[in-house]
């Protein structure tokens, strides 16, 4: 019986070590700048700054190079969402990481920048560069749910 039981913990424990690991990052914003690149002068210029809300979810399956990103971002009152799989991951500095991201249309990419809590979206990419590109001024959640809360029913 012992060993049939120490069995089932080790079985137990050798499957647990091959388990997929799923790593899920939310950031909230209220503000973001938007910019669009200008071939006369060769720059990004700053077109407008929006204070409406943003959500932005990295979803990390697997390993760094799996998974897919969400933009979910409130715009003069209607909803817009970007979205796409993660193709690549780049750490960039100490604490800086920056994700390729690919969908049917699109191609992007985003940066996050731990010390100014800032993401950089860059989309709608040609040969050379990307043509257009915001920074969320963010804030992370501590956990995937923290926004949302619980309603409690207490009938008596």
């Amino acid at each position: 019986m012992k060993t049939k039981f120490a069995l089932f913990f080790v079985m137990l424990f050798y499957l647990n070590s091959y388990a997929q690991i799923d790593t899920q990052k939310r950031f909230q914003s209220d503000s973001r700048k938007y910019y669009v690149w200008n071939t006369e002068f060769e720059k990004y210029e700053l077109k407008e700054t929006e204070y409406e809300n943003s959500v932005i979810d990295i979803r990390e399956i697997g390993s760094k190079t799996n998974g897919y990103i969400v933009i979910s971002m409130m715009d003069n009152g209607q909803v817009r969402l970007h979205h796409g799989s993660i193709i690549e991951f780049a750490q960039t500095s100490e604490n800086e990481g920056t994700w390729q991201i690919r969908s049917k249309f699109m191609r992007a990419k985003l940066i996050y920048n731990p010390k100014e809590n800032t993401i950089t979206y860059l989309y709608e990419a040609e040969n050379k560069r990307y043509n257009k590109l915001m920074i969320f001024a963010v804030t992370p959640d501590e956990i995937p749910n923290a926004s949302l809360k619980t309603v409690v029913r207490t009938d008596d």
